[in-house]
């Protein structure tokens, strides 16, 4: 028997919310032409879009998100620096292979 399909926001197929994705993925439909037509929707209404972007706010609150996959790093973190990564720890750096050279014989001109 098949695993029973969910309406669930997509964490892997998203560019902002995974609304669009997770849409996509229940009708299996490409996620790209739904993203294209409802942009297109949204500018064809009178109001520019705002209604467009307020039904897809509202669409993101209250759809849940997908649980059955790992979290993937997304456009976001490219900017929090990976976010799935573990943070460093902060503590001593070990140097390997380094020379020691004395810098009182040299000029400032590198002569």
């Amino acid at each position: 028997m098949a695993a029973k399909k969910r309406l669930v926001r997509s964490r892997t197929n998203r560019l902002v919310g995974g609304v669009l994705g997770g849409i996509a993925d229940y009708f299996d439909w490409n996620a790209n032409i739904l993203r294209l037509i409802y942009v297109l929707v949204s500018l064809a209404i009178p109001t520019h879009g705002i209604l467009g972007l307020l039904v897809y706010v509202i669409v993101m609150t209250f759809m849940p998100l997908d649980d059955s996959q790992p979290s993937t790093p997304s456009f976001r973190d490219l900017f929090r620096g990976g976010g799935a990564q573990e943070p460093q720890q902060p503590g001593r750096k070990v140097i390997h292979d380094v020379t020691e050279q004395d810098v009182k014989d040299q000029h400032k001109d590198g002569d």
